[in-house]
């Protein structure tokens, strides 16, 4: 865990209204250009303990680690954002909560640590991006839940998600275009841990770890040319655990992808760029244990390089390079005694690459894929129904290289 320390921020944005340094919000005139630049040398904790007697109501805790953030908008006016952050301290969240023995209320936790982010929205205009991010330290989030004997009768939602680097770009009626580069070169792990006596209500653990993430999503009359680079080095982990005497409704989910890119377009042509490399490791675990319950499900997804690309209309092109030497390892683990359903599921990848585009619409699709995979790729999964149970599914998969491409109604 990251120790407390003075934090170092040295930066520049140049912008026509605004000028900050760590977190700006800008918002853009006509024509405007925004350059950022963001470096972080010192450590970021953010730390929440939560002891809760008695609660008759909800029980919601929020906790957020940041590094570097810059976030712009511009409605009606196209704008430019040249983007440069580096963060080579440890950026940490960490959340505990220690309840008496009865919650009535549902309680709601979300952890969250990300080192280096970039959010840039237009509508109704255009946005050019020119974003390069590099994270050298590590970006750690952990939720616990600290009495095994609670009974949380209200439910419980417990999350925690790590991203080392993260850029999110849109709009509505904008066209996307420009280039996003991410480095990773430290450790991002999240962990969720949370074990009681009793839960009637809904119980949902999860945890999300991804060192290099882009999002894209655009909608109206939109369009997307933009080519996203990423390289991953360092070890990216996803952990979750959960127990319980007697649960009724309890889903334990774990998500880890060395290197991510989702990109979503409505109303135009899209054109998606990737190229990713991985070399570090990658892990995802789920463990769930319960005496007695009745819909007991664990789900754990590991990727190395991992990316999406759909377009609900008619122009779709991707030219995609994924590189995977790191070993991408997931492990399910469910244990119950007596109760209904039990389902568990283990999927890992080490390449994987997914296109649509809109079949109403006359779509046409055009993809270049060039995947290589030199890791190891394991998906295991283990199923204990010590006493009786109604249903009991499990499957598992592992793949080294997984391309999909696909015309298909939108929706279908």
């Amino acid at each position: 865990m990251a120790r407390h320390a003075q934090t170092l921020i040295v930066g520049t944005i140049a912008v026509t209204a605004l000028c900050a340094v760590s977190a700006s919000d800008v918002r853009a005139q006509d024509g405007s250009v925004v350059l950022n630049e963001q470096m972080l040398f010192g450590d970021v904790f953010a730390g929440q303990r939560l002891n809760v007697v008695e609660a008759n109501q909800q029980v919601t805790v929020s906790n957020t680690a940041l590094g570097n953030q810059i976030n712009g908008g511009a409605e009606g006016r196209d704008i430019t954002l040249r983007n440069t952050q580096s963060s080579h301290g440890a950026i940490a969240a960490q959340t505990n909560i220690n309840t008496g023995y009865e919650v009535s209320g549902r309680v709601t936790a979300v952890t969250q640590a990300r080192s280096n982010e970039a959010s840039a929205a237009a509508n109704n205009a255009a946005l050019e991006l020119d974003s390069r991010q590099y994270t050298y330290g590590s970006t750690v989030s952990q939720t616990v839940l600290e009495n095994p004997d609670a009974r949380l009768t209200g439910g419980i939602q417990a999350t925690s998600a790590s991203y080392s680097n993260n850029v999110l770009a849109g709009g509505t009626n904008t066209f996307v275009s420009g280039t996003i580069q991410q480095r990773a070169t430290g450790d991002t792990r999240a962990g969720t841990y949370v074990p009681a006596h009793y839960i009637p209500g809904n119980a949902h653990i999860a945890a999300d770890a991804a060192s290099n993430t882009a999002q894209l999503s655009s909608n109206g009359s939109s369009g997307q040319r933009v080519e996203v680079r990423q390289l991953a080095e360092g070890w990216t982990a996803a952990e979750t655990a959960s127990s319980a005497g007697n649960t009724w409704v309890s889903t334990t989910v774990s998500t880890a992808a060395a290197n991510r890119i989702t990109a979503n377009n409505a109303g135009g042509s899209q054109v998606i760029t990737t190229d990713q490399t991985n070399t570090g490791g990658v892990s995802s675990r789920a463990t769930t244990h319960a005496y007695d319950f009745g819909d007991l499900r664990a789900m754990a997804d590991g990727a190395g390089n991992q990316a999406y690309v759909g377009n609900q209309d008619i122009w779709v092109e991707i030219d995609n390079t994924q590189m995977n030497s790191g070993g991408v390892a997931v492990e399910v683990e469910l244990t119950g005694y007596n109760g209904y359903d039990a389902y568990t599921g283990a999927n890992a990848v080490g390449n994987s690459v997914t296109g649509f585009a809109c079949s109403d619409c006359g779509g046409i699709m055009n993809a270049r894929n060039n995947q290589t995979n030199t890791g190891n790729v394991s998906a295991t999964a283990t199923t204990n129904i010590v006493g009786q149970g109604r249903a009991v599914i499990t499957g598992t998969t592992a793949t080294g290289n997984s391309a999909n491409f696909y015309v298909s109604r939108p929706g279908g």
